[in-house]
């Protein structure tokens, strides 16, 4: 029989997987819709072909995020947008092959969150489950800025929420979490454009116009031609939307993570403040890809500031190390 090894990392927006060998072999949104109407609600579309049709589905019909903040709302829709995700991946015609998986796990969660979690992956069959911090994962990422026997600090900015992590040579000696991401800019841009200019937009085409042109430099002079509904007419405009159009939400919600990295160390040793004070910090998650982060933070936190490549999938691309190395693996889910 068969035997594959992957690495799912379920976000609150995206899920991640990634293959042995293979690498990334799938990233779509953590998203569903569903059919009201009737008895039961029935899936109708999941991940990429789910994000299609935002603003086009008919009013028996309903997007559903089943992870919020990291944390799983709804069992049964996770597990099926999981498998639905697998049959992606992983083809077979008869036999179902073996699936080893180092599932990522986001820090604070409570015990009946992780049992949810559990519960939803073992519902799945997976021949075996190794359950991992995703921050830990990522440190495995960003080897190139990790300072072995010292204090690093990894910052991952998810789509939920941002997680601050302090880990030594694979251990989490400390870490917390807050609902400040990728989500809480979206509805920040979404209030800023209403009452700035009137437009009426959705948080998905918010979070497009952030990636497009979100800047954290007041200088930017980039721009997007996107439609939107025109408050005072009701009627739809083909309208032009500045970098500078959005850089206050921006800059205040990167404002609060820094005031929340700050308060972090506040509460370190001085020891391990020392070490971060070396090493600087090491930013991840799909938030890390916001123009101008490492200024706008090295400005305020006088620390230096380190993006990872492709900081969105960070915590999966870690995981190679853990595929190669099992003693590592264990040692990681004994430590942490």
């Amino acid at each position: 029989m068969s035997c594959y090894e992957l690495c799912i990392d379920m976000g609150s927006c995206y899920t991640t997987i990634y293959k042995k060998n293979s690498g990334i072999v799938l990233r779509e949104p953590t998203l569903a819709i569903l059919q009201t109407s009737g008895k039961n609600m029935k899936v109708l579309k999941i991940g990429i072909e789910a994000q299609q049709l935002y603003g086009k589905i008919s009013d028996d019909e309903v997007f559903v995020r089943p992870v919020v903040d990291g944390r799983v709302k709804n069992i049964s829709l996770t597990q099926k947008i999981l498998e639905y995700f697998l049959s992606k991946v992983i083809q077979y015609r008869f036999v179902k092959p073996a699936i080893k998986v180092v599932a990522c796990l986001p820090v604070g969660l409570k015990k009946e969150e992780y049992e949810d979690i559990k519960e939803m992956y073992y519902a799945v069959g997976f021949a075996k489950i190794d359950f991992v911090y995703g921050s830990v994962c990522a440190s495995f990422a960003g080897s190139p800025y990790l300072a072995q026997n010292r204090a690093n600090l990894i910052v991952d900015i998810g789509g939920g929420k941002t997680e601050i992590s302090c880990i030594t040579n694979g251990k989490i000696i400390s870490a917390c979490s807050a609902n400040v991401g990728g989500n809480f800019v979206d509805r920040a841009i979404v209030d800023q454009l209403q009452h700035s200019k009137n437009y009426i937009i959705n948080q998905n085409l918010a979070g497009k116009i952030k990636c497009e042109i979100g800047s954290l430099y007041e200088t930017d002079t980039s721009s997007i031609e996107v439609v939107v509904q025109e408050g005072s007419a009701n009627s739809q405009i083909t309208t032009v939307v500045h970098a500078r159009d959005i850089t206050k939400p921006i800059c205040e919600s990167y404002f609060k993570i820094a005031q929340l990295i700050q308060a972090f160390l506040g509460d370190c040793s001085p020891e391990v403040v020392e070490d971060i004070q070396k090493s600087g910090i090491i930013v991840c998650g799909g938030g890390a890809k916001i123009t101008g982060l490492e200024s706008f933070f090295k400005k305020i936190l006088k620390l230096s500031v380190f993006v990872l490549d492709n900081p969105e999938v960070a915590s999966v691309l870690g995981s190679e190390k853990l595929f190669g190395d099992y003693n590592m693996l264990q040692k990681v889910k004994e430590e942490n």
